[in-house]
């Protein structure tokens, strides 16, 4: 008598689209891992860019134009820190929480693309604002880079990123439905999603990659050439004796004399040059800036490399994982200031000390 053993298997229909939504499987070690780097993140990058942006304010020999430009990074920072850190611990614990809610999918999804593209152009004007300062002339400097341009500039660069996320969330967002749950939908499908997703990749490979190296290469030769260029031209230096016998003669000077020097101070308006001489604050602290941007590269660089690999299209756990990166950069830009400014440094400590 033959016995036929039939083995019960469900037979089961899994939509394709349903592994975008799945995590990633981690050992419980690296998880563990993972929230313990957002909670220091959180903390770190909380009181970090709170103090630069308290030291920029408070301290007057940190309170100039240009360090504008690293308060509002310092907000963007703290942004990350604040918003983003929690939302990524939660999805390493619980996946589901996240893209099951809505509020906190988007959130997710979209402070950390507001807060990363603005970060990025920061770097981009503090790279041009050193390029500028070195390679041109104090008048070009602060005829481009003034209290009220610098103004004008932050506000766009807000505005804009603000505007362009609020449009996506509200026109390009949508759900889809697995196993009696909705989910957060990743995938764009809308015109404007598509094209804030080509801009955003396409700026951030740019800006990283091409606009700001650019500039500091172009910046670095100007800081290793400018010795260099006054040895080699000693045309471009003005004879100091002659200048002190014309201008600094007595005040009943002869018509020859003062004619003499209009033709000095004319010659010498004429052969100004970009800036020749640089005193050693600002080469610390160009360099100080290029290590800012390094940084931002490296912890940025897993993201790209991820988009490049798989087309454009991430899964939701994926996404999680390298946005830990990019939230603990956010929290390494004031250890910078503090370990290689010493006037942060002795902001800091002031402020801990509530002086």
């Amino acid at each position: 008598m033959n016995v036929t053993a039939y083995t019960l298997v469900p037979r089961t229909t899994v939509n394709p689209d349903f592994v975008f939504y799945l995590p990633i499987p981690l050992p419980p070690v690296v998880t563990a891992f993972c929230v313990t780097m957002c909670f220091i993140g959180f903390c770190g990058g909380a009181v970090g860019n709170t103090l630069v942006i308290l030291a920029i304010i408070k301290n007057k020999k940190l309170r100039i134009s240009a360090n504008a430009f690293l308060a509002s990074l310092a907000v963007a920072d703290l942004g990350t820190c604040v918003l983003v850190l929690p939302i990524i611990a939660t999805a390493f614990l619980s996946l589901d929480v996240v893209t099951t809610n809505q509020l906190l999918c988007r959130m997710l999804y979209h402070t950390s693309f507001l807060f990363s593209p603005v970060s990025i152009q920061h770097l981009i004007l503090i790279a041009a604002n050193r390029y500028t300062l070195i390679n041109k002339s104090p008048r070009t400097y602060t005829r481009i880079f003034n209290r009220r341009s610098i103004s004008v500039i932050i506000t766009c660069v807000w505005t804009a990123n603000i505007f362009l996320n609020v449009s996506v969330a509200v026109f390009s967002y949508d759900t889809k439905r697995f196993n009696n749950k909705d989910y957060c939908r990743l995938e764009q499908g809308h015109v404007l999603g598509v094209l804030f997703w080509l801009l955003t990749m396409s700026y951030t490979f740019l800006s990283s990659f091409v606009i700001i190296p650019a500039f500091y290469v172009l910046t670095f030769r100007t800081v290793r050439k400018s010795h260099i260029r006054v040895t080699q031209n000693p045309s471009m230096q003005l004879d100091v004796s002659t200048v002190a016998a014309v201008t600094m003669g007595p005040m009943n000077q002869t018509a020859e004399h003062s004619r003499l020097a209009s033709e000095i101070n004319q010659t010498t308006e004429n052969r100004r040059q970009p800036r020749r001489l640089l005193s050693s604050s600002e080469v610390k602290l160009t360099r100080v800036n290029f290590f800012i941007f390094l940084t931002n590269v490296l912890f940025l660089s897993p993201m790209l490399l991820m988009l490049v690999l798989s087309g454009g299209r991430l899964t939701h756990g994926t996404f999680v994982l390298i946005l830990l990166p990019i939230g603990m950069n956010s929290c390494t830009n004031p250890l910078v200031y503090c370990g290689f400014n010493r006037n942060f440094r002795l902001a800091f400590k002031s402020l801990v000390k509530l002086r």
